[in-house]
């Protein structure tokens, strides 16, 4: 999707209205969003869950691994900032049962029609991997599915997307061109 300069140039815009780069994308997701649906950006988003509740207090604080959780992301405003609050938001809601958190949206969601997006910054990792130097790829099961799951990962390459969606005309239609238009923004913000 971007490569080391674009990827740091998006990085430069973020740092400038006070956000992450994954505030920036999710901006960037949440307009293409409105510009082609008419609504707003709302995803399962899997988030890092060993933030300490009350309950839990610091149960997990000395656990090795990663503690993975589903939450919810809505963005309806494509302002970074209040993407970034909404990131928060989403984290947030990691900590809590994820039944409780899908309630107001219907509850649990049943096949057809999930769509999460999942965001991986390798170079925040404790250890270095050279995943350019190795070629690592990454790798997906294939399954028919009726969602749309997207996976950003970041690291010392750029910034690259992978998709699996639904192989119908309406999914390579309407999946494709939010895809285009999202990479097609990514890189004129980066470009400025």
């Amino acid at each position: 999707m971007l490569d080391v300069d674009g990827t740091a140039a998006i990085g430069v815009r973020a740092r400038e209205v006070g956000v992450s780069t994954l505030a920036l994308v999710v901006a960037a997701m949440t307009q293409v969003t409105r510009d082609l649906a008419g609504e707003p950006l709302r995803a399962v988003f899997p988030v890092h869950s060993r933030t300490p509740t009350p309950e839990s207090g610091a149960t997990w604080h000395d656990s090795v691994g990663w503690f993975i959780t589903n939450a919810v992301i809505e963005s309806a405003d494509p302002d970074p900032v209040a993407c970034a609050a909404a990131v928060k938001e989403a984290v947030r809601l990691g900590s809590w049962p994820l039944a409780d958190v899908l309630a107001p949206w219907g509850g649990m969601p049943a096949a057809p029609g999930m769509f999460a997006i999942s965001w991986l910054d390798l170079r925040r990792l404790p250890v270095r991997v050279d995943s350019v130097g190795l070629e690592a790829q990454y790798v997906g099961a294939a399954i028919r599915t009726d969602g749309v799951m997207l996976w950003f990962v970041l690291d010392d390459s750029g910034l690259h997307l992978r998709c699996r969606y639904p192989d119908t005309l309406e999914a390579r239609g309407s999946v494709g061109g939010w895809l285009d238009a999202l990479v097609e923004r990514l890189r004129v913000t980066a470009a400025r």
